[in-house]
């Protein structure tokens, strides 16, 4: 594996994930420490389509409490990446077939 699948981890799959395909933005998963630099340049890599534009936000990790057993358990910190292309290319990820 190159490091570019590194750093893209996983594909986000929501609904509105899903529906901002039509417009050219994609979500991701990505590895916390990644810059937007560094996600353009996996994403170029992986797919081979040119990025204009990488939005990132951060969801720290929260901490759940176990009822049953009383211990505390903290959840990891995530980045999540909006990766923006062209309108004239389409990603084959996770394509919803009709039957």
């Amino acid at each position: 594996m190159t490091r570019a699948h590194f750093i893209i981890t996983s594909p986000l799959v929501t609904e509105k994930a899903i529906a901002d395909r039509v417009r050219g933005h994609y979500w991701f998963w990505v590895t916390p420490s990644a810059t937007k630099d560094q996600i353009a340049a996996a994403f170029t890599d992986v797919f081979g389509h040119k990025v204009l534009n990488v939005r990132t936000s951060i969801s720290k990790g929260k901490v759940k409490t176990n009822w049953s057993t009383h211990r505390t358990v903290t959840k990891p910190t995530r980045k999540k990446a909006v990766v923006i292309i062209s309108k004239d290319h389409k990603l084959d990820i996770l394509e919803l077939k009709k039957n």
